[in-house]
């Protein structure tokens, strides 16, 4: 499965296996003297590129899982806070400093908004995207530790509703760590895929895009401007992101 982010990199794929099938249509009239033009190199880079694609493909519905359910811990945590501070202020002797302090903490927590890292497919953006992101979720799960520490500090705290124990909110700061693990693990593999992936399709020096190209301006050098052949390939077209 491919997000739509993916489908750039899917049409220039395909636009080269339709370059190359126009080519083997031509036969002996396509002769190039540059060998990375020839019809067996430019196969080659198709075969490469769509590999790894698929390998791109199959790793993205892995991450986005995964980034999913970490929003599922999470994303809960704004309103069961808003209870839980409730039950602390409930509690025989908190003080106002210690509501303020409890205050203090649940305002870090919920200062997180969902992580859009699946939207880049550019390596460094998608590494930097990722890297912020698995900051804040980290951050997160450190302010869940402070409350937990506030929260076995305050004298007569000990609520009869398993939702608001103490023990519930250690099984949770658990989750995080978990899920949030789970996300830095799925993203290097899909990131080195995707790294391989645009090397082949647009950095290295014999990149899909630039070759496939000059197969096009090889192939307008010896078909005719007016033929039906020099049309279906001019409509075939190589982008670079």
């Amino acid at each position: 499965m491919a997000s739509t982010s993916e489908v750039g990199h899917a049409k220039n794929i395909a636009n080269l296996n339709l370059l190359n099938t126009n080519i083997a249509s031509l036969g002996a009239i396509y002769n190039p003297s540059n060998p990375k033009l020839l019809l067996t190199n430019l196969q080659n880079i198709y075969t490469s590129a769509f590999s790894q694609q698929e390998n791109v493909n199959n790793l993205v519905a892995p991450y986005s899982i995964a980034v999913d359910e970490r929003e599922i811990i999470f994303k809960p945590l704004n309103r069961e806070l808003t209870k839980l501070r409730k039950a602390y202020k409930a509690t025989d002797g908190v003080t106002s400093v210690q509501l303020e302090d409890f205050m203090t903490i649940v305002r870090k927590l919920k200062g997180v908004k969902k992580s859009t890292t699946v939207a880049s497919t550019n390596p460094d953006e998608a590494q930097t995207t990722h890297s912020t992101s698995q900051m804040s979720y980290d951050q997160r799960t450190n302010n869940m530790d402070l409350l937990i520490s506030l929260l076995q500090n305050t004298t007569n705290y000990n609520p009869n509703e398993t939702a608001y124990q103490i023990t519930t909110y250690q099984a949770k700061k658990a989750a995080m760590l978990v899920k949030t693990q789970a996300v830095a693990n799925a993203f290097i593999p899909l990131n080195n895929a995707r790294s391989t992936r645009n090397a082949t399709l647009y950095n290295n020096d014999d990149n899909l895009v630039d070759i496939a190209n000059k197969a096009k301006d090889y192939l307008f050098t010896i078909l005719d401007a007016s033929s039906a052949q020099y049309k279906a390939i001019a409509k075939i077209k190589f982008k670079k992101r």
